[in-house]
């Protein structure tokens, strides 16, 4: 079939192609025949046709296959962190010196030094994130200390300073995201042998 029949129907000619062709196309019986039954092709296409319609609950499908994917990423990335802190955990690198164990318990002393804060509060999972408000000691310097009793473990903990900002522990050595586009500190107690 002569090229030059897609061109004259999709409109890719010149003026002047496109009068030689119209020319050539009633001097041209076997030129003619090709272009009726390309017209007849693209009529039967044109019939064949049915508009595809999208279900009207697929905006909300793909949000949710796309929400689906996030979480699972998601979980991902804080199996690979819980798996790094059970590492640590189990070869035996700490981060936190604490004293000796009582009753399963073990003394962690918090140490923050935030020269412009009034009253500092220690927050997380261990004291259901404030529940039990427990004020560190201003102890000069702008150094805040408290000392309290925890079991061997992983947690997470913040400050909250003057009752209104809250930020993670600037001396830790791991945080982990807090879900809200914030951290959180990460606390890894260990438990010691009585020997």
């Amino acid at each position: 079939m002569d090229p030059r029949i897609h061109l004259y129907i999709d409109g890719q000619m010149n003026e002047q192609e496109k009068k030689a062709f119209e020319k050539e196309l009633l001097e041209n019986e076997q030129l003619h025949d090709d272009y009726t039954k390309m017209l007849n092709l693209l009529e039967l296409a044109r019939e064949q046709y049915q508009p595809a319609h999208a279900p009207s609950d697929i905006t909300d499908k793909i949000i949710e296959a796309i929400t689906s994917k996030q979480r699972t990423l998601l979980w991902r990335e804080i199996s690979v962190a819980v798996a790094a802190i059970i590492l640590l955990v189990l070869t035996g690198t700490g981060i936190f010196l604490h004293e000796r164990k009582e009753s399963n318990l073990i003394n962690v002393t918090f140490r923050v030094s935030l020269p412009d804060a009034k009253k500092v509060y220690l927050m997380g999972n261990f004291n259901n994130w404030g529940e039990k408000k427990e004020e560190l000691k201003k102890t000069g310097n702008g150094l805040f200390t408290l000392t309290i009793k925890l079991k061997p473990g992983v947690y997470q903990y913040v400050y909250q300073i003057d009752d209104n900002r809250i930020i993670p522990d600037p001396n830790a050595k791991l945080y982990t995201q807090d879900g809200f586009g914030q951290k959180n500190a990460i606390l890894i107690v260990k438990g010691t042998k009585n020997s």
